[in-house]
């Protein structure tokens, strides 16, 4: 089994690549350790002056409770995966 984020990462590339991808959503870039796991904390891309939305996650990339829907930075604890 493959390290989930590099998949995810992959998958999201391929998607850019897509000559389908018209739309102007957002899309979630991945952020992977050295290793291919999550880093502990995930953040859509910012917005003009506006700093996208960043939440914490394990280093499967599984959100954490009580930790997403933050703008700015969230404080996240280590997962072992840095």
């Amino acid at each position: 089994m493959g390290a989930p984020c590099r998949m995810h990462l992959a998958a999201v590339m391929l998607e850019l690549k897509a000559p389908l991808y018209l739309s102007g959503e957002d899309i979630f870039i991945p952020n992977c350790d050295t290793k291919g796991f999550y880093r502990k904390k995930q953040c859509r891309a910012s917005k003009g002056q506006r700093r996208g939305q960043c939440w914490c996650v394990d280093k499967k990339g599984h959100p954490l409770a009580g930790s997403g829907g933050l703008e700015g930075n969230p404080h996240c604890l280590p997962n072992g995966s840095d």
